[in-house]
């Protein structure tokens, strides 16, 4: 017999049937399916989060002055505030 899960809890089986039933398959590729689902589709939210994010950098790059290019953010921080935290 090959690998084996235990789901103990009576709603979650009854959910998987009733869905394998909808969809004429099996138990076990129903929920397989709906992992893969879920995986995917977290993946894709991943995805669309590092995009927006690349985005944003993308625009403040774009926007930055050219003084800064090459500068760690604390070599900017130091050219804008003093030692006390304070604008310069």
């Amino acid at each position: 017999m090959g690998e084996q899960l235990n789901i103990k809890d009576a709603e979650t089986i009854d959910l998987a049937r009733d869905l394998a039933r909808q969809l004429g398959k099996s138990v076990t590729a129903t929920i397989r399916e709906a992992l893969e689902d879920k995986a995917r589709a977290r993946a894709d939210q991943r995805q669309a989060k590092i995009n927006a994010i690349n985005a944003v950098v993308d625009a403040f790059q774009q926007k930055m002055p050219d003084e800064w290019r090459g500068k760690t953010s604390a070599e900017i921080m130091d050219e804008i505030y003093d030692e006390h935290g304070l604008p310069k």
